[in-house]
This record gives C-alpha cells, sequence and structure tokens, in this order.
C-alpha cells in the first residue's frame, strides 16, 4: 500500500509539472491595466510581453479546481493531441516541429505526465496465476485440476520441512519455507496476485536454492549482490523507483538510432530525433498502461492481445512515414530497424537499472 501511496503522490507531482511546463507563465490580473507579474499593458486575456494570464483566481475553490487542472486537462489540449498520438502520430510530430504547436500538449509534459502515470498502474497491476492469455476456458478448467495438486504440494513441503529440521539442513529448511510461502500466498489456482510479489517470491526461492546466483567475477560486487537477493521486494521497489526516475534516459539512448538512420537524409536534425522520439515512447508507454490494465482484469482474448502486440511496430511505421515524408519501402526498412534498435536500448536501459537497484 505504501507503495501506491508514493505512486500516487508521482503521479500528482508529474501532473502539476507537466501542467506548468505545458502553461503560460501563471495567472494574474485582470483584463485591461497591467499585468501583476511585468507590468506590461493588459489588451487581452493574457500578457504580451511575458504570457501571463491576466485573469487572477483568489479562492479556495479555485486552488483545487487548478490542482486536479493540472493533473487531468492540459488546458483542454490533451483531447486534441491523445487522438492524434494513437492514430495519426506521422501528422502530430511533423505538425509540431513545423511550428503548429498551439493546439498539441507539447512532447516533454506529455512524456513526464504519461510515464508518471505508468508507473502509478503498474503499483496495482496483479494477474491471475494460472490463466494465461489465448484459452480462457482452459485456464479455468486448470484450476479446478490443480487445487488437489496444490494441497498434495504443501503436504509434501510441509513432510520435507519436518525432514529438513530433524537432519539439520538449514539450507534446505529455507527453501523448503520460502517455496511453502510462494504456494500459499501466490501459488492458489486463480487468484490474482501482484506480479512484483510474485516476482519477488521467484526470485527468492531461486536464489535459497542456489539456482540464482550473483556472479561478475568481482568480490566485492557479489557480495553486494548476494546481500540484495535476501531482500528481492527492496530489490523490485529500487528498480521501479529508479526506473522512473531515469526514464528521461530512454530519449538520449534513442537519439543516436535515429541520427544514423537519417544520416544522409537533408534537413533532417537531432531536434527532429527528439521530438520523434518524446511522442512515440510516450505512446509506447500508453500500451503498457493498457496492456497492465488487460492483465489485472485478465483480459486474455487474442482479439485483445494480437493487435496490442502488433501496434508498436504499425504506429512506428505510420510515425515515420508522416514525420520524416517518407514513403512505404523507406518507412518500411526504418521500421524494422528501429523495432531492433529500441530492443538493444531496453536492454541498456534495463542494465543500467539493474546495476544501480542491485549494487547500489
Amino acid at each position: 500500500m505504501s507503495d501506491q501511496i508514493e505512486a500516487a503522490g508521482a503521479l500528482v507531482t508529474a501532473g502539476l509539472a507537466a501542467n506548468a511546463l505545458d502553461q503560460p507563465a501563471g495567472s494574474g490580473g485582470a483584463h485591461g491595466g497591467a499585468c501583476t507579474n511585468c507590468g506590461a499593458a493588459l489588451i487581452g486575456p493574457f500578457c504580451g510581453q511575458c504570457g501571463q494570464r491576466a485573469h487572477l483566481h483568489r479562492s479556495v475553490g479555485d486552488v483545487f479546481h487548478e490542482f486536479l487542472h493540472g493533473i487531468t486537462h492540459f488546458d483542454g489540449k490533451a483531447w486534441t493531441t491523445l487522438p492524434m498520438l494513437l492514430f495519426r502520430p506521422g501528422k502530430l510530430i511533423r505538425s509540431y516541429i513545423d511550428g503548429h504547436r498551439a493546439r498539441y500538449v507539447t512532447p516533454v509534459p506529455l512524456f513526464l505526465m504519461v510515464i508518471f502515470l505508468m508507473f502509478f498502474v503498474l503499483s496495482f497491476v496483479s494477474i491471475n496465476d494460472t490463466v494465461g492469455v489465448g484459452n480462457q476456458d482452459a485456464g479455468k478448467a486448470a484450476v479446478a485440476s490443480d487445487q488437489a495438486g496444490i494441497v498434495k504440494a504443501l503436504a509434501d513441503i510441509d513432510a520435507g520441512i519436518v525432514e529438513a529440521k530433524a537432519k539439520g539442513d538449514t539450507a534446505k529448511l529455507a527453501e523448503l519455507e520460502a517455496g511453502r510461502r510462494l504456494v500459499t500466498t501466490v501459488g492458489v489456482p486463480g487468484a490474482n496476485v501482484s506480479i512484483t510479489d510474485k516476482i519477488a517470491d521467484e526470485i527468492e526461492v531461486a536464489a535459497r536454492s542456489g539456482k540464482l546466483k550473483v556472479n561478475t567475477g568481482i568480490k566485492a560486487l557479489d557480495a553486494k549482490g548476494s546481500e540484495a537477493l535476501k531482500n528481492p521486494r527492496l530489490v523490485l521497489y529500487k528498480l521501479q523507483t529508479k526506473a522512473y526516475k531515469l526514464s528521461f534516459l530512454l530519449v538520449p539512448m534513442s537519439l543516436p538510432w535515429l541520427w544514423l538512420v537519417f544520416l544522409w537524409k537533408r534537413g533532417v536534425g537531432l531536434y527532429d530525433h527528439a521530438i520523434f522520439a518524446l511522442y512515440s515512447i510516450s505512446f509506447m508507454s500508453l500500451l503498457f498502461i493498457a496492456g497492465s490494465l488487460a492483465l489485472t482484469a485478465d483480459i486474455v482474448t487474442e482479439a485483445f492481445w494480437v493487435p496490442l502486440l502488433l501496434a508498436p511496430s504499425l504506429h512506428m511505421f505510420v510515425a515515420l512515414r508522416g514525420a520524416y515524408g517518407l514513403g512505404v519501402f523507406g518507412a518500411g526498412w526504418r521500421t524494422i530497424y528501429m523495432s531492433i534498435a529500441a530492443a538493444f536500448t531496453l536492454s541498456l536501459y534495463f542494465l543500467i537499472l539493474i546495476v544501480l537497484g542491485v549494487f547500489d
């Protein structure tokens, strides 16, 4: 629960920060007269010099309104930007680069908000322990057939615990006790369990049984890694915390790949690539949110998951065509190239997170 409260706080902070980035300098003054910020004469709802609003909010109700407004509205621009991001990403990116920006949420605030929303949703994600993607009926049948198996497994583990205690085998005892916790907490068929709890329990079982070891060849790092495996929940918490704090690294890590593939195309610079990367990562994060919510809701039909899994490549193809003015062939081979590059980038990103989370 504390993780979820912290995630909610981070989401609120992100919303307010994103709204501040996407708005004029502030609010104050009234129509006519002078701007309370810079003193310039006001001739409309905004100051012509500093961009500050002319209307001044002075009530407690307005404070709460701005609070909610900062999290959810982006001044109404989200309702224009999100459909464009989903269905016409190339036009959105090209329009923003060409200077048509007033109607859209700018890429940095959108990226910030979506990334924090993704980690907020992740803190609530749970999965059905037996039902998998593809055949829900088969999963339900497995739930029924596995009930007897769970009872037998617990009986066998209990017998093993008694035997290990009699022999004084502490290593085996620790492994069996961890296994019993895994079965009783996340091994119940059909139960929805936190995905982080399930991963943590499985890591703990593997570490205690000796199947998972840290072997970097550097004694100091091996010692830190082995110590971290004793408390996998703490490690996962640190990884999640560092993941959203370091999510901005995905943008500069993506730029070299884009620069290389457009090296010979005139009139395209790093700024164009940065805008492309920000909007594209925002879209991929929205897909992740949709998938996480589907797992929690036990949506396992192929009609949902097949389009969701194909969406990243299709979206990238459409975005490349529209943003860079490419033909079908040019966008096609670049989509394949960028898909491979994205896999390398994510692998490197997760490696950085693991190093910082485990060895920090």
